[in-house]
Order: structure tokens, then C-alpha cells, then sequence
């Protein structure tokens, strides 16, 4: 006999049972997906302008937003040299 004693399942009873499928399938998606809306909502609250010193050079009334961009940008590409220096390069080994 059917658990539902005959009654039809609502599309959103339905459609429940899948609806983490995505997030056991791609843990690091959502990981990537949260951490990138908590930067957005860290750098839109940082909008007002800002002086910053860098060595000999004085830059005035800069966005706190430009600043928290260029350093994620800047980070970004540090991290990706680093992981593509740093990876062990399977190709060469196997030679080996």
C-alpha cells in the first residue's frame, strides 16, 4: 500500500526531495558561491572614500571599495601563481 494512502504529492512535495542534490554534489560550489556574496556584501558596506599611503605616493579620497577589490584581486592572482608554481606536475613524474 502506498505511504500516501492515494493522494497526489504537490509539486513542491515533489520537488523537495531533490532539492539539496546540488549542494551533496558540489560542496566546494556552494562553499565558493557563500564566500563570494559574503566578499559583495563586505565591500558594498565599504563604499565611503578613503586616503591611503603606499611608499612615497599619497592617494586621496579613494573608494574603500577600490581598495578591498584590488587587494581580492591581487590575492587572487598571488594564490592561483602559487598553486600553479607549487602544484607536482603528475605529467613529469610519470616520466621519471
Amino acid at each position: 500500500m502506498d505511504d500516501h494512502s492515494g493522494k497526489k504529492t504537490s509539486l513542491i512535495a515533489r520537488g523537495s526531495r531533490k532539492s539539496g542534490h546540488w549542494l551533496i554534489t558540489h560542496p566546494m560550489g556552494a562553499l565558493q558561491i557563500l564566500l563570494a556574496l559574503l566578499a559583495i556584501i563586505i565591500v558594498f558596506q565599504n563604499l565611503e572614500p578613503t586616503s591611503i599611503d603606499i611608499l612615497f605616493w599619497t592617494l586621496v579620497d579613494v573608494p574603500k571599495l577600490v581598495l578591498l577589490m584590488a587587494s581580492m584581486l591581487f590575492g587572487a592572482v598571488v594564490w592561483e601563481t602559487l598553486r600553479r608554481v607549487l602544484r607536482p606536475h603528475s605529467a613529469t613524474q610519470q616520466k621519471d
